[in-house]
């Protein structure tokens, strides 16, 4: 196993920034992976590297979730940071890669929201999913791994799953996931000043601008009780503030502790 991985680093360090396979198991884990060699080795891989397959046999979403996807026919891939953050501030990063996302769709004509904490919607309906993963050292940040599962070109998708769409549905057009991968990255670079701390009130009002269902009347399941509320913002550690009816219902919630129930992707 250990050859094999070694074999696989040195790969990826001829052929640049991006490394592709046909089936992966998971490319966060395999980013992780070669995370791990290359501090091993003492070669650092490159900021914005990017790991992507045309298919995953055990893609995540946040949580527990599954990701589906038809093989070949969406964008399936992560992508390694190192931003310059203090641990406590993790949320800034998922502001700054959600908008990202946003930016790559809007340059295809696509206009979406941040559904909380980091889905992508066209409408009521869930286009990606991204998956954060942040290491830590101390009070850094050491690495963050970005990964993003892009409905492309898929039009047939299973009927359990709530809400999909992809760009192919919406645009009528077809898309090559690598060149959108690297589309991503563009983006991801034409923003990266947003991570310095005096950009962050900017990229906070950004978010909000953009957040699905940012104060509308909807029906949330919040600590286990059903509640009309209305989104009002998030707070620095990335919780989502809600406001009942009531001036006294307020809550501030992490991902376990709030449910979209109408039109929901989780």
């Amino acid at each position: 196993m250990a050859e094999n991985q070694s074999q696989t680093f040195s790969e990826m360090q001829e052929n640049g920034n991006v490394t592709y396979t046909e089936v992966a198991g998971s490319t966060n884990r395999d980013l992780e992976t070669m995370l791990c060699l290359s501090e091993e080795s003492n070669l650092k891989i490159p900021e914005y590297h990017i790991v992507i397959t045309d298919y995953q046999e055990n893609g995540r979403g946040q949580g527990s979730n599954q990701w589906h996807s038809e093989a070949g026919q969406n964008l399936l891939a992560s992508i390694c940071f190192y931003p310059p953050l203090p641990a406590s501030r993790q949320f800034v990063f998922n502001e700054y890669f959600a908008l990202s996302v946003r930016d790559l769709l809007s340059a295809h004509g696509v206009e979406a929201q941040v559904k909380w904490p980091n889905d992508i919607y066209v409408g009521d309906r869930k286009v990606a999913g991204i998956l954060i993963e942040h290491a830590v050292i101390g009070e850094r940040i050491r690495y963050t791994i970005a990964g993003i599962g892009l409905n492309l070109n898929e039009t047939d998708f299973p009927e359990d799953l709530p809400n999909p769409i992809s760009l192919t549905q919406i645009t009528g057009e077809q898309y090559d996931a690598m060149s959108m991968a690297k589309e991503l990255v563009a983006c991801c670079q034409a923003r990266a000043a947003q991570l310095q701390p005096e950009e962050w009130a900017a990229l906070d009002d950004e978010y909000l601008a953009h957040l699905y269902r940012m104060e509308e009347w909807a029906e949330y399941e919040i600590h286990g009780k059903r509640r009309e509320a209305r989104i009002t913002g998030v707070d620095a550690y990335g919780r989502l503030r809600l406001q009942g009816h009531e001036e006294i219902e307020q809550w501030c919630c992490g991902m376990k502790e709030v449910k979209y129930l109408i039109n929901s992707g989780l």
